[in-house]
């Protein structure tokens, strides 16, 4: 019988020779496409320093840790805490620790298995335990009788607080140990590719993208899957919900967002019980704004940032500048101003697209470019030792336009131009409350979020002399959280219990001036209002979740949610427009008597008589009007469940199964009205709209593994393959009202089953001196097209539905030399399109394959100052973006420069 220890290494390096064998196969295979983001320097702690890197030390975990030598029991604390922590031999050569058998914070786990030991510590306000009294290496020490201590540095592997990680694009590591298909744009990410607007970042996370079709319109709609719009998913700020909706020709659900506060935007792919999750069909996206530390170095009390970025190509300017600072051992404060100007920018020159006179001429994208001003506030306290409340405030203001040129009757041409000023205001407080009980941590929030949109309309035909329409579109959403966290220790196992409830109230208003049509009588204001409604919408959910980790490698999990929403409300609709016509006799006098001299007669006076003809006189319209009432109202009962395996340390296969729920939107329940500047009677209310179901089954695999194929080199990997049906999924159709005797364009269910399936990759390996990964996408969907109107089957109409790219992969990699002061990176993004959608209208929002070259960089000029670079779209290619509309190609060749400073 072989010893113990030795059946243990075998054991280590079949696992390690496996996993070296995935990345080899990994590296060696273009098609798994890779990408990487740099693995962030870790500063060498100081003498007696143990360091924890953006580390979440209050949230409890299970531990069982018995007696042993001090390196093995560090190596688990951070397989249980979900800490990474690395350390040198002699910092715990010849010493054991303390058993610890129980639920504990990862700060009290480690004084308990410290104890005894001899290491004296204490944690600071930066996050670091700082500690002292055993010796490195058996060196005697200084003489004047200090003791210096090896630095022990614990990352934040496991910890969601992490900005950025050994992932994908500097993906958290938390990402690769969760059992779900998350993503997550990281801080790193975000810096190293600046963008024309926000919606740019999503354009290599797999399985996600942006839309483009409003390419005119900073405000980000984001599709996961295949699903967008009308909140199907839901997007936050800080937990905030962005709801707002705007018609349009193509997407309507606008976020607004300025990338320099993001610290982080978060992806949940799939239904979820937990916050955030109700009324969401299709995911969750959360883009989390910076935190004091994030601009305060360890050991200092206050930070600033200050970064410049120009370009080509009408990048014209991008500023900010935040401070932060720790006002007291318990208050941090955090503020921040950006401006950012960009101009119409001018699409590629290499490769055939169809160009649209309407949208491009010399001077480039028509109404392309816009010009932001953002703000950040945000006050952190310490209330007590076990509470701690977040204060924030965003506000976004964006003026841009939009239009296209026209061809006016007497053949010049002009641009129509609808001026727009967006402001969104976020405001959130969070308040966290745990007094160190195995069965309370409460979790609360309160927010507010309105975004107003004034908008200057004209621009049609008979308007181009400057006849506009003041049109003002307004949404505030408010809601709020309150959750708890249970742990109980179940022998070898562990129970968390998380439950809470959690609800929000839309609550628009569109206000625009009444325009009677002189040709038609028609009210053309309800072509602003009516398609932009007013009303209101209440979702209240409650959910509870049970997570059973047991032994170390094996999680099941399951959960429910239950989602109540009430609309009701009342709203106008129009029928047809009509005019009496009659037919009169009218009486033309003779006119004035006169005289004649005629040359026989003399003076005769001649009297013209009466005439009567025919003349028709129209009545003043009339137009058939009804009011509607609208009572929409509806609950479900949401079910999740997970089991997830380790049989290595390294390897995490899982599979979920989950229900979601969308309920109409304000938008979807009281449309009304027409085309703006066209007729009111277009569209009406679907009194009869049901709510969209969604039930989505993914499997996929985790793969974390450092020491590969390098000492220090780190691999990083998820794998998802999913499956989504959406039932009564809601588009455009017909519905007659009899109020009116007329028909309409609505809101309707489809019949049947529209469905998603396809597969998602992301993966990054990081040897320190070079990185290679990347992400691929692969989605089939299948539309429903017909629904049932009057009991007959009919097509739905086209138009309304985007088809994300049936294939997309990102290949990127970098060098890091000079002591990682200098990174160099290129990155290659490939789009295959998807089948379009049925009609005509439905292959309009779906691209041409297209191919495109980034490179960027950075250079560290000192500690205070970096230097960064990147040019997008290197060959120039002309194209059309994925879910963009063809009348709207993308930026041709970019160079960005950027100069930060950090103090």
């Amino acid at each position: 019988m072989q010893p113990k220890n030795v059946k243990s290494r075998r054991k280590a390096n079949w696992e390690r020779g496996l996993a070296a064998a995935i990345a080899r196969l990994l590296l060696g295979g273009a098609a798994c496409a890779f990408i990487a983001a740099p693995w962030p320097v870790v500063e060498t702690a100081s003498a007696q320093t143990v360091q924890v890197h953006g580390a979440d030390v209050s949230s409890p975990h299970r531990f069982d840790i018995p007696v042993q030598p001090l390196t093995r029991a560090l190596a688990l604390f951070g397989r249980q805490s979900g800490l990474q922590v690395v350390f040198p031999a002699e910092v715990s050569r010849g010493v054991r620790s303390t058993a610890v058998v129980g639920t504990f914070t990862p700060q009290q786990a480690l004084a308990r298995l410290l104890q005894g030991t001899g290491i004296d510590w204490r944690v600071t306000r930066e996050g670091a335990f700082v500690g002292g009294g055993q010796a490195a290496g058996g060196d005697p020490g200084p003489e004047d009788g200090s003791t210096p201590l090896n630095p022990i540095t614990i990352i934040g592997r496991g910890d969601r607080s992490a900005a950025s990680g050994s992932g994908y694009r500097g993906t958290p590591d938390w990402v690769y140990e969760t059992p779900a298909s998350v993503s997550v744009i990281s801080r790193e990410a975000i810096e190293s590719s600046p963008s024309r607007t926000a919606r740019n970042l999503f354009d290599t996370v797999a399985g996600v993208n942006a839309n483009h079709s409003e390419g005119q319109n900073p405000g980000i709609s984001i599709n996961i899957r295949g699903l967008q719009d009308q909140n199907r998913v839901v997007t936050m700020i800080d937990g905030a919900r962005q709801n707002f909706q705007r018609a349009a020709h193509g997407s309507t659900q606008r976020t607004y967002v300025d990338t320099t506060f993001v610290r982080q935007v978060e992806i949940e792919k799939g239904g979820t019980s937990a916050v955030g999750g109700a009324g969401a069909l299709g995911g969750t996206v959360n883009f989390r704004t910076l935190i004091a530390d994030d601009l305060i170095a360890p050991g200092q009390r206050s930070g600033v940032e200050l970064s410049t970025t120009t370009g080509t190509n009408e990048y014209n300017l991008h500023g900010s500048a935040s401070v932060a600072a720790h006002i007291s051992d318990r208050v941090s404060i955090l503020g921040g101003i950006s401006h950012k100007d960009i101009g119409a920018y001018d699409i590629g020159e290499n490769g055939t697209i169809d160009l649209y006179e309407g949208t491009y001429r010399d001077e480039g994208l028509l109404f392309t470019g816009s010009e932001t001003w953002s703000s950040l506030l945000k006050a952190e306290a310490d209330i007590t030792d076990n509470a701690w409340l977040t204060l924030g405030w965003f506000r976004n203001q964006v003026q841009s336009s939009q239009g296209i040129y026209r061809d006016a009757p007497d053949t010049t041409v002009f641009k129509r131009e609808d001026e727009q000023d967006i402001v969104n205001n976020t405001l959130t407080s969070s308040f966290k409350w745990d007094p160190e009980s195995d069965l309370i941590y409460v979790d609360s929030q309160v927010w507010y979020t309105k975004t107003k949109n004034k908008e200057k309309r004209g621009g049609r035909t008979f308007d181009r002399l400057g006849n506009f329409t003041d049109v003002v579109y307004e949404l505030a959403t408010y809601g709020g959280s309150l959750q708890n966290t249970s742990h109980l220790a179940l022998g070898s196992g562990h129970l968390s219990l998380n439950y809470g409830v959690e609800a929000f109230r839309d609550d628009g208003e569109t206000t625009a001036p009444k325009i009677i049509s002189p040709s038609t009588g028609a009210d053309l204001s309800y072509g602003y209002a009516g398609m932009n409604p007013s009303g209101r919408r209440d979702v209240v959910s409650g959910f509870a979740n049970a997570t059973l980790d047991y032994d170390d490698w094996l999680t099941v999990s399951g959960g429910l949610r239950y989602d109540h929403f009430d609309l009701a409300g009342t709203t106008r609709i129009f029928g047809d427009r009509t005019r009496t016509v009659e037919t009169v006799e009218v009486v033309v006098p003779g006119g004035p008597c006169f005289t004649v001299n005629h040359p026989a007669l003399g003076p005769i006076q001649v009297c013209p008589p009466d005439i009567t003809v025919e003349e028709t006189v129209y009545g003043p319209w009339v137009q058939d009007t009804a009011s509607v009432d609208v009572d929409l109202a509806g609950s479900a009962v949401l079910p999740t469940a997970l089991i997830a395996v380790k049989p290595f340390d390294w390897l995490q296969p899982f599979v979920k199964y989950s229900k979601s729920y969308r309920p109409p939107t304000i938008m979807e329940a009281f449309v009304t009205g027409g085309h703006p500047g066209g007729s009111s009677n277009e569209f009406a209310p679907n009194p009869w709209l049901e709510p969209e179901q969604g039930r989505t089954w993914e499997i996929g695999v985790n793969l974390s593994q450092d020491g590969l194929l390098l000492a220090n080199d780190k691999l990083r990997m998820k794998v998802v393959g999913f499956d989504r049906e959406i039932e009564d999924y809601i588009t455009v159709g017909l519905i007659y009202r009899p109020e009116t005797d007329f028909e309409y364009n609505t809101y309707v269910n489809l019949d049947g089953i529209t469905r998603m399936k396809g597969l998602e990759f992301e993966a990054n390996y990081d040897a320190g001196l070079f990185y290679i990964g990347g992400a691929f996408t692969y989605i089939d969907t299948d539309w429903a097209d017909t629904y049932r109107y009057n009991g007959e089957l009919f097509e739905a109409e086209p138009g309304v539905i985007f088809v994300p790219p049936e294939r997309q992969v990102t290949i990127d990699a970098g060098v890091r030399v000079f002591d990682r002061r200098l990174v160099a990176g290129g990155r290659a993004t490939h789009v295959t399109p998807g089948v379009p959608a049925y009609g005509v209208l439905g292959s309009t929002y779906v691209t041409d394959d297209y191919t495109v070259y980034d490179l960027y960089g950075s250079f560290a000029l000192n500690e205070h100052a970096e230097l960064r670079f990147a040019v997008n779209n290197v060959t120039d290619v002309a194209y059309v973006p994925a879910l963009g509309e063809w009348i709207l190609p993308a930026p041709g060749r970019t160079i960005i420069g950027s100069l930060d400073f950090r103090f």
